[in-house]
């Protein structure tokens, strides 16, 4: 039993490092804000396409803004359902689907477009490592039902 309320703990502290992170990158991007440099590269990289299109809001492109209020709204979620991760499982599967899926669709959208190249070192790893995490952590892996049910 020992086991399984370890596993939980670990999904626990998952839940709420994840949940952290992810609230706080609205924080982010307005600290290095990427819906402002969108598409730019910091000195040193290489080329990898040019520049996203310029918005004629200054950069601030709508769909940074609608991908920060998703990732905001699982965000909490998390850091309220780790008091109990095996109720809360259901934001471990959409954790890992999400960012999965997220990031199979970004990466062959980053190689045919040429002004989303930079995607390819940002986002999609980031995607992948948060879909890696839910699955390694999910609660009902870590802890099998058989123990549970025990």
């Amino acid at each position: 039993m020992s086991d399984a309320n370890n596993g939980l703990r670990h999904s626990a502290l998952m839940m709420r490092i994840a949940g952290w992170a992810i609230v706080l990158f609205p924080v982010l991007v307005f600290v290095y804000p990427p819906g402002i440099l969108w598409g730019s590269l910091p000195a040193g990289f290489p080329l990898c396409g040019p520049d996203h299109p310029p918005s004629p809001y200054d950069g601030l492109h709508p769909y940074v803004f609608m991908i920060v209020a998703l990732y905001l709204a699982w965000g909490i979620l998390m850091i309220r359902g780790a008091t109990d991760p095996r109720a809360n499982a259901a934001l471990f599967d959409y954790g890992f689907l999400a960012n999965l899926f997220h990031a199979v669709l970004m990466a062959p959208m980053a190689l045919l477009y040429p002004n989303e190249h930079a995607h390819l070192w940002t986002d999609v790893p980031a995607l992948l490592i948060l879909a890696a995490a839910c699955w390694y952590w999910h609660p009902n892996r870590v802890v099998p039902r058989t123990l549970s049910a025990a």
